[in-house]
């Protein structure tokens, strides 16, 4: 599961009561009640709230900080973030450990759902370090449940399995269970593109006796990704059974993803209509929630559908919104990736600069002991602070490092980003001279969708990998060759005319489609089609329009071929 629509999901997750029910203490009571109400009954906790508000004076300090906890969590859960995040602040450095933790998880989860990454990593980042030295089962339930599900979205699947796995080995309660069981068989499926069956009914199980009807239904999501092309009917029944359930419950994020995989198992079924409405519904549905992921994957399988039944116009229309929404995605990814190592970084920081002080205070004591031999007492100081600088400014300076790289370089080709692609273009067109003749090659994989699904995505990704390899062999040393969508590849050619553009292009195409890409025992035979526009004037919005256009035209030309777009913007075959 990933991005917008977890808010519902996370806050469920922070839900876990943190308390033991006092009798004795009428106040402490209800609060208890409150908080273990949350998710069960928002209304009861709604009404508990409002009989607090009323003697919130007679609290303790700590039942205060309980209670606004309780509230900004409430907020949240009805969508008021704003809210929410006001009074989570004014608790998130609160002295009492259990409160901290607790609002900087709920921090975390908000600013997670608005998409301000940075703060999300920072907060998820803060609530480790105060959870290093806790002991309470349900506040390290909490931690290690949000973590996991905050590293799923940040795509560092490694460290979502082992939170996951330690999230099991700590929980003794039906619910941690099966929260724990549902996030580590995601984590599985998001490495390994499969899954084990005895896990997903063992994590299907523990949610049915710990009553929870959302995770339950999160295990039939998650495999259905894994089974919806080899299992279509098994997925179908299974969305369909869940999703009167999900409607009652009416998280909008899960009866999406519930409703994709209906989609696509009716597309694999071959019940066109019935899939043409579903998945309209998703595509809708995603780009209102800002879920640019679940938009892109609902309108590609639209634009399939819509060539299966031949409205070639439909299915245009349906891969350009899939263009869209697929590079609001990467950006978002790029956003996020950055975001979480640039927290990380900080943190390293912060680690650091802790050691720093405990070592100075080290020396200091050293110092007491060696009053007698000044020389060598200023040696040790000087020599431990000394290497504990650069200590500190090598391990900066290789996250730094590492944050440009991954801001200019597309992680799995190593081909240059769209990002970095399109502000250098652009600056090479606007300070080349008028006259001289310029050429841009954009180019996408031919069925792309059909290897991923056939063959794994790991395959895929290999595809890709090779794709880039042959193409670099014909280009010059002045060309810039980048990845700029899923399968989508952009090549400039600066002061290279038509001719020896479409020239390029033919070797580029020839060594794609001539050779299948050998991967172990398997060989995968490849295409792709590609568009060219060239001009001595036209700045890189229009040229990049020009080549698209082309591009298309080379789809709907039966693909692997070259098109070029002339200077009337007509494009013509090659």
């Amino acid at each position: 599961m990933n991005l917008k629509g977890k808010l519902i999901l996370a806050l469920i997750i922070l839900s876990a009561p943190f308390f033991t029910f006092s009798e004795s203490n009428n106040y402490q009571s209800l609060l208890d009640k409150a908080e273990y109400s949350r998710t069960k009954s928002p209304q009861q906790t709604l009404e508990i709230i409002h009989k607090i508000e009323a003697v919130y004076s007679s609290l303790t300090e700590h039942q205060k900080q309980q209670f606004l906890f309780i509230k900004a969590y409430s907020l949240g859960f009805q969508g008021k973030q704003e809210e929410a995040i006001k009074i989570a602040l004014e608790i998130h450095s609160s002295r009492y450990s259990d409160i901290a933790i607790k609002a900087n998880l709920l921090l975390a989860t908000v600013y997670e759902h608005r998409k301000d990454f940075k703060n999300a990593y920072s907060f998820i980042f803060e609530a480790l370090k105060l959870g290093k030295d806790i002991h309470n089962e349900p506040i390290q339930v909490s931690l290690y449940t949000v973590a996991a599900q905050l590293y799923l979205s940040a795509g560092i699947y490694d460290n979502a399995l082992i939170s996951s796995s330690t999230l099991l080995s700590i929980s003794k309660t039906p619910r941690g269970y099966c929260i724990g069981n549902v996030l580590k068989l995601n984590a599985l499926i998001k490495l390994n593109k499969a899954y084990q069956q005895p896990l997903a009914d063992e994590a299907y199980q523990a949610c049915v006796n710990a009553n929870e009807p959302l995770m339950k239904h999160s295990v039939s999501i998650f495999t259905a990704d894994a089974d919806v092309f080899v299992a279509p009917e098994k997925v179908m029944f299974a969305m369909q059974n869940a999703l009167p359930e999900l409607e009652r419950i009416g998280y909008r994020y899960t009866i999406l993803q519930a409703k994709y995989y209906l989609g696509y198992a009716l597309l694999n079924l071959n019940e066109l209509d019935d899939a043409v409405g579903t998945l309209e519904q998703v595509y809708s549905g995603s780009i209102a929630l800002n879920d640019y992921l679940t938009a892109n994957k609902a309108v590609l399988l639209l634009a399939q559908l819509h060539e299966k039944q031949g409205d070639i116009v439909a299915a245009a229309q349906a891969y350009k919104q899939h263009i869209a929404a697929l590079n609001a995605y990467i950006d978002e990814y790029k956003q996020r990736s950055v975001a979480y190592y640039l927290a990380q970084a900080d943190f390293m920081e912060s680690e650091n600069k802790l050691a720093l002080l405990q070592s100075q205070n080290d020396l200091l004591q050293l110092e007491s002991k060696l009053q007698r031999d000044e020389k060598v007492r200023t040696g040790l100081i000087s020599v431990a602070l000394l290497t504990l600088l650069l200590l500190v400014i090598y391990v900066l300076n290789s996250k730094r490092v590492a944050l440009n790289r991954l801001a200019t370089t597309d992680f799995l080709t190593r081909l240059f980003n769209r990002r970095y692609f399109s502000e250098t273009v652009s600056r090479q067109l606007q300070n080349r001279r008028q006259q001289e003749q310029h050429s841009l090659v954009v180019f996408d994989i031919d069925l792309f969708k059909q290897i991923n699904d056939q063959y794994g995505h790991a395959t895929g990704d290999k595809v890709l990998q090779a794709i880039a390899q042959r193409c670099q062999q014909h280009i010059r040393k002045q060309d810039i060759l980048a990845r700029i969508g899923g399968e989508e590849f952009a090549l400039f050619l600066p002061g290279c005319d038509l001719q020896h553009a479409e020239h390029i292009a033919e070797l580029c195409r020839n060594s794609i489609a001539a050779t299948p890409v050998q991967l172990d025992k398997l060989q995968v035979t490849v295409s792709a089609s590609f568009g060219i526009a060239s001009s001595s004037s036209a700045d890189f919005d229009k040229l990049l329009q020009q080549a698209d256009a082309a591009l298309y035209r080379a789809k709907a030309a039966g693909r692997n071929c070259v098109e070029v777009a002339h200077s009337n913007g007509q494009a013509g075959d090659v």
